[in-house]
């Protein structure tokens, strides 16, 4: 008959420790998570510090993001990038958010931004190649960055085809009504 001594004791022979197995700690915050306030930063319009960018970027040291809040992450940081009019980590930071799993078309939309701050309206247009994936809230954004691309390449009929189509899907959307307030509309014969 064996005691649990015994098997104690042979365990500790075979190399397993006494202790028993336990998961991941929990971690306990005193406010939000750090993922959280930068979500929460990012959410106000405008808003970007560099203290924000350092809470963003501490949050993507937690090894307990599912891979959907890691790439709303990586996404959120690159757009304080942005709004701090830092391009190229913007542009980095973004892309690794688009190349994590299942497509993430919202994310398209400041990518397109950051391309086009960096003189490269070809690829922000490429980036929005796909427009209907964008969710429906957003879509009126994707097609005014398009069009901002658009008219930066010249291409002045797609861009006021994108600009009307912004302004339609979200009549009141003041850009997309500006942008359109510079065009003159005339019938050819």
């Amino acid at each position: 008959m064996f005691s649990s001594r015994h098997i104690t004791a042979g365990l500790l022979a075979l190399g397993f420790a006494a202790d028993p197995a336990f998961a991941a700690p929990d971690i306990f915050y005193n406010g939000p998570a750090p993922a959280e306030a930068c979500a929460e930063g990012v959410a106000k319009p405008g808003a970007a510090s560099p203290s924000l960018k350092r809470v963003c970027e501490a949050a993507l040291d937690d090894r307990t993001l599912t891979l959907a809040d890691r790439a709303a992450t990586l996404a959120n940081s690159g757009i304080v990038s942005l709004r701090l009019g830092d391009f190229e980590p913007a542009l980095t930071r973004l892309k690794e958010a688009a190349d994590l799993g299942p497509k993430r078309s919202d994310i398209s939309i400041s990518l397109a931004a950051t391309l086009i701050r960096l003189g490269r309206a070809d690829e922000a247009i490429a980036a929005l190649s796909d427009i209907d994936s964008v969710s429906p809230e957003n879509r009126h954004i994707a097609y005014y960055n398009r069009a901002l691309a658009y008219w930066a390449l010249e291409d002045t009929e797609a861009a006021y085809r994108d600009f009307y189509t912004s302004a339609a899907l979200k009549p009141g959307f003041a850009p997309a009504e500006d942008a359109l307030g510079q065009f003159q509309v005339a019938s050819v014969e």
